[in-house]
């Protein structure tokens, strides 16, 4: 099945800021390593996305890359907190060559390639295990072949982010108890309308402001997984933490088509190889942190942790109406299949 689209908006790269080489990348410092084992020869590949380096994402999904490709004569630096800007920025610098690789959400993909969106809808998934099973099928790797030959942007590996759940400072449990709160979300349209439809308002803001919006009370409420919400502490600033699973969440690892193609096969064999073991390292650590770290949360109080969530009655909102609201409906119904 065909999803061509006559018109991209390929173009907006031609808008991008020429960043690379302004001064304001700072990699991660990988000092530490033994200097005498670094391959002076290696070909750097520059690896920008936007969380904290404590992340899993960088702290296992990044750091297996690096030791893993270093074997095949490449040097990964990574370029986290969002150094050279968002991640329609961190899209749009992989389009023009200023990025090898990057991580871009898929609401974010979704701007180049409508479909490639599908993966933030709402209760697409309901737990990690059918999250493997559809982000790894044949449903998605056709979306992203069509996606490469018609934007130029190839997801080499989609990666467990989390699932995410409401903050707040008052307990959620069912849909009306969203009504009238500003929920910080990323700036994307579809978290828009999925919290429109979930009875919720959602406040665009990036993850950096976020904190201190909610301190200040610029903003009621957030919604991200379990480690973000540790890594960025909000649970000093926000009494509950709501178990609303409102989505199972991917983040794509993205290169141009024109820098996998310039790899050699052996080359590809192992960015593949790398790519793959990074995927499941990653899964496995965020898995592990969201379980650890729910259970220091219960144990110490650190927040009140609200599992008295009705989620059904979330999911019947969404099952009515999403799927008609977004031009891929019929490919987020094949994929719960």
């Amino acid at each position: 099945m065909s999803r061509r689209h006559p018109a991209t908006v390929l173009a907006a790269a031609l808008s991008v800021l020429s960043l690379a080489g302004c001064g304001l990348w700072e990699p991660v410092d990988t000092s530490q390593l033994d200097e005498a084992t670094a391959d002076p020869d290696a070909r750097v590949i520059r690896f920008a996305h936007q969380y904290d380096p404590a992340h899993p994402v960088e702290s296992c999904g990044a750091e297996t890359l690096r030791t893993e490709l270093a074997d095949d004569g490449f040097a990964v630096e990574t370029y986290p907190s969002g150094q050279i800007g968002g991640e329609g920025e961190t899209a749009e610098q992989i389009a023009t060559g200023g990025l090898e690789l990057g991580v871009v959400g898929p609401s974010f993909l979704g701007k180049w390639y409508p479909e490639a969106a599908v993966l933030d809808a709402p209760y697409l998934f309901t737990d990690v295990a059918q999250f493997d099973e559809a982000t790894n099928g044949p449903i998605m790797e056709e979306v992203y072949d069509e996606m490469a030959a018609e934007t130029g942007l190839r997801v080499n590996s989609t990666w467990y982010y989390g699932t995410r759940h409401i903050t707040s400072n008052t307990p959620i449990t069912e849909p009306e108890d969203l009504s009238g709160l500003k929920i910080r979300t990323p700036d994307a349209p579809l978290y828009i309308t999925s919290f429109s439809i979930m009875n919720g308002s959602a406040t665009p803001m990036a993850l950096s402001e976020a904190y201190l919006g909610l301190q200040q009370g610029a903003i009621d409420a957030q919604e991200n997984p379990i480690p973000t919400i540790d890594v960025q502490k909000f649970y000093e600033v926000q009494d509950y933490l709501n178990l609303t699973g409102h989505m199972v969440q991917a983040v794509n690892i993205v290169s141009s088509q024109r820098f996998v193609d310039s790899l050699s096969a052996d080359e590809r064999a192992g960015f593949e190889d790398a790519m793959e073991k990074a995927r499941i390292a990653t899964r496995d650590c965020i898995v592990e942190a969201e379980e650890e770290t729910l259970q220091t949360w219960q144990e110490e109080d650190a927040i009140t942790v609200n599992d008295d969530v009705d989620v059904a009655a979330f999911q019947e909102l969404i099952a009515e109406e999403f799927p008609d609201t977004v031009p891929w409906g019929d490919l987020y119904l094949e994929l719960q299949e």
